[in-house]
């Protein structure tokens, strides 16, 4: 695989830069020579300033591949207006050129899995309906959690869940590192029961947090699940095997995005982001681009 390929394929997650100026956004992916953006609204812009959005993304050279919204139709709450901001979100990727949408699941402990999964589905149709008629597909990330209860923590339940919703454009946002801290294998347990279903893949590394092993890595970056605690750390230096995990995506055809989101303490994730690019990059040279 060449260089422009792989560079090509590369993104960066905006995520990480909640609530500051976008330009935080463009200037990091300037700096790494990235081209690609995940974009958050309302995180990193509003739907109402998609026009400036598009314009700068523009002048910069610079495209999102997906927009993303912290939405999570499986909690309680105001259904609708998480359906509008997926839906915003669907209306943005179309103006921005981007063919992905971000999602998520919630954890609500007072359902079932076969329940959480029926009232999902049923909240998402409205979305999908938009997302079908615009030609972008849906992705749903795995996560993990405190409670013990997202759905999305075990592989064989979002298996479930995607063939029970049964679309072409509802698909997996893949993030091994999420499986990995709600203490599933992420390879190749989950990525071999869901690789026909990943659309878009999540990179980050990470390791299971001791004080004695490590410094605590500071308020809101100790990344906590029922099964523990643990640290994000420069790809390859944690316990997600991505040398075997990226020849195996290449081996078997996917073709979509790898985006980087280092969940690292803002001191040093300019330098994280850098680390994770280049490993990504050297790893994927390994493999061979279908």
């Amino acid at each position: 695989m060449k260089f422009k390929q792989i560079q090509d394929k590369i993104a960066i997650s905006g995520t990480e830069y909640p609530h500051r100026p976008i330009e935080e956004v463009y200037s990091i992916a300037q700096y790494l020579g990235v081209s690609n953006l995940e974009l958050w609204i309302p995180h990193n812009f509003k739907f109402e300033n998609i026009d400036k959005i598009k314009k700068e993304l523009d002048e910069r050279k610079l495209s999102a591949i997906c927009i993303s919204t912290w939405t999570q139709l499986n909690l309680p709450g105001n259904i609708n207006e998480r359906q509008n901001l997926i839906i915003s979100s669907i209306k943005a990727a179309k103006i921005l050129g981007s063919n992905i949408v971000n999602t998520y699941f919630g954890a609500n402990p007072q359902r079932t899995p076969q329940q959480a999964i029926k009232c999902y589905k049923e909240n998402i149709e409205l979305c999908l309906e938009h997302a079908e008629r615009e030609k972008i597909t849906i992705v749903l990330e795995n996560e993990f959690d405190i409670t013990g209860v997202d759905v999305t923590r075990k592989a064989e339940y979002v298996l479930e869940l995607i063939e029970t919703i049964n679309s072409p454009y509802f698909r997996l946002n893949f993030d091994p590192c999420n499986f990995y801290f709600a203490g599933e294998e992420p390879y190749p347990y989950a990525y071999n029961l869901l690789k026909k279903y990943i659309s878009y893949v999540h990179i980050k590394d990470g390791m299971k947090y001791h004080e004695k092993l490590y410094d605590h890595p500071g308020d809101g970056f100790l990344w906590q699940d029922k099964s523990g605690d643990y640290l994000c750390c420069e790809l390859g230096k944690g316990a997600i095997p991505y040398s075997s995990l990226f020849n195996n995506l290449v081996k078997d055809g996917y073709s979509g995005f790898f985006t980087m989101e280092p969940h690292v303490h803002p001191n040093f994730l300019k330098e994280m982001f850098k680390m994770n690019v280049n490993n990504t990059i050297q790893a994927l040279k390994q493999g061979e681009w279908k």
